[in-house]
């Protein structure tokens, strides 16, 4: 079996890091006009700011909007490689640089004129101590509209232990005389023959979805990876003014995954098969650099988790490029800050589906995770071969739909790559990165509500393209009412394991009809 993340007992917030949301500044006749009225007289929380700025504890102000890049890249706030040196600000000269973290906020508010709910910032202190101090500030700050806490967001597919299957005697590419993992036969997906996907294909005048626009909201993908690179239809992952390099390259290889069950190519006799042919669309929200994660046992890995900046972007992205679907396979305790909410608000008011895992805490107590529980994010929970809940899928009673989850054959980029690194005490007591955990290439069996979440974003597009209304709540609805009230179930219409039931695709494709009948 290949990997299970799970994040139960991981941090809910990112240390030493506040979003700051500012009310909206009269935009000026010019940058340099800008440049001029953010140094005003400041408020009292943007004077506090200017006072652990000079104090040394202030790293990095980020913007979130990319609105307009070229002046964004001014107002950042970067340390230089000397630790005891003072911070750099592009674009301001040597002599005038302290004094610049409050002012790029208020920069930020009088260009960025597309985050929704104001210009919001990313605000990166030394260390943790005094942030709850500075986030009072803030908060008392007429000039500011919110400031949070910057919620975590992890993978909801732990590292792979033993591939799920080593069949082929060919050597992996990924060496040490591994055996590479072969997916079987394309036609015998258990999965696919479990929501009746054959029998959806078969239907008069069927669609699959090839002009349907979906998101994958991930660790990036391969884009020539012979299974998917003719579905791609776009690819986000750079990101020049953050301080972490992302490269193109899925280094974990979960997105690659969750791209392939939704839109692998079909029938073409290599590897596996898509739900449908839906465009995807990726962006990489992780960076190339792993971070060290500790656990209560006193061990620690170094792990890749979702950058905050990275991930906010990519929902406005969304919104703005008119997404369908939006698939997010990632997860985590901490309540969507403002900004985060407002996106979710936005593209689900522009009729855009977004579906998300559940997550895979079940034997923690199924805590929350968000955005499963986000208002109006459709669920996922994952079902085993027999139709039962698996061991690890979450429970609660903002789940959705159920689909299978357990063993779920897919893509995996077709160079190595690792899901994290092994953390080994130094001479020095530090933590430092030890062995790296290997994952598969080409394609291995994963088990995750990560893998469901992509089975019923598939399944949106399917229903958009087979006529079905572009709408998250009539998606929502037409998914809950033609799903499998599977015998797990015990009759009951719906529970808090499986949602309304497991999806079926057959069903879902042949309302369409009906429900349309049934609106003329």
């Amino acid at each position: 079996m290949g990997p299970l993340f799970r994040n139960a007992g991981l941090p809910t917030y990112h240390e030493a890091m506040l979003f700051v949301r500012m009310k909206p500044r009269p935009r000026q006749p010019s940058f340099e006009a800008t440049f001029a009225a953010a140094r005003t007289p400041l408020s009292s929380g943007l004077q506090a700011l200017c006072y652990y700025e000079r104090a040394g504890l202030v790293k990095r102000v980020t913007p979130v909007s990319r609105e307009a890049p070229h002046y964004a890249s001014r107002m950042l706030v970067r340390p230089t490689r000397n630790a005891g040196a003072n911070p750099e600000v592009i674009g301001v000269p040597g002599s005038d640089v302290e004094g610049w973290s409050a002012p790029a906020l208020n920069m930020n508010a009088a260009i960025d004129e597309r985050t929704p709910g104001g210009a919001t910032s990313l605000v990166e202190l030394a260390n943790d101590v005094d942030l709850r101090q500075l986030q009072l500030a803030l908060a008392g700050d007429p000039t500011v509209a919110s400031v949070s806490r910057v919620p975590l967001r992890y993978l909801v597919t732990r590292s792979p232990r033993k591939s799920a299957g080593s069949v082929s005697k060919k050597p992996s590419p990924a060496g040490r005389g591994r055996i590479a993992a072969a997916p079987p036969p394309a036609h015998t997906m258990w999965n696919l023959r479990k929501i009746k996907w054959d029998e959806a294909r078969a239907l008069t005048s069927f669609d699959d979805a090839s002009r349907v626009k979906v998101a994958v909201l991930d660790t990036g993908i391969d884009a020539e990876h012979p299974d998917l690179k003719d579905q791609i239809g776009g690819y986000i992952y750079e990101h020049p003014d953050l301080p972490a390099a992302s490269s193109a390259q899925d280094l974990v290889g979960h997105g690659t995954h969750v791209a392939g069950t939704i839109a692998a190519t079909i029938n073409n006799d290599l590897g596996i098969n898509g739900i449908s042919q839906a465009r995807i669309h990726a962006w990489k929200i992780f960076d190339d650099r792993p971070d060290l994660l500790t656990y209560p046992d006193g061990t620690a890995e170094f792990a890749y988790f979702v950058d905050p900046v990275m991930y906010l972007r990519a929902l406005l992205d969304c919104a703005d490029a008119g997404m369908d679907i939006v698939n997010l396979s990632i997860g985590g305790a901490g309540a969507p800050d403002p900004t985060e909410s407002a996106a979710f608000e936005e593209l689900l008011a522009n009729g855009t589906t977004v579906v998300a895992a559940m997550g895979n805490e079940r034997r923690e107590g199924s805590p929350i995770s968000y955005p499963a529980a986000t208002p109006g994010v459709i669920a996922v929970g994952a079902t085993n071969l027999q139709d039962r809940i698996t061991t690890f899928s979450n429970r609660g009673n903002h789940i959705t739909i159920a689909a299978p989850g357990e063993a779920i054959w897919s893509t995996l980029p077709t160079y190595p790559g690792q899901m994290s690194w092994r953390a080994e005490r130094g001479p020095d007591g530090r933590w430092r990165q030890g062995k790296a955990d290997i994952r598969e290439t080409g394609y291995d069996a994963w088990p995750g509500t990560s893998m469901a979440s992509p089975h019923v974003a598939a399944a949106a597009a399917l229903y958009i393209a087979n006529g079905g209304a572009r709408d998250p709540a009539v998606i929502r609805t037409a998914l809950a009412s033609s799903a499998d009230k599977v015998a797990a179930m015990s009759g009951q219409d719906f529970t808090p394991d499986f949602g309304y039931g497991r999806l079926n695709l057959e069903q879902l494709i042949g309302s369409i009809a009906t429900r349309n009948s049934d609106n003329d």
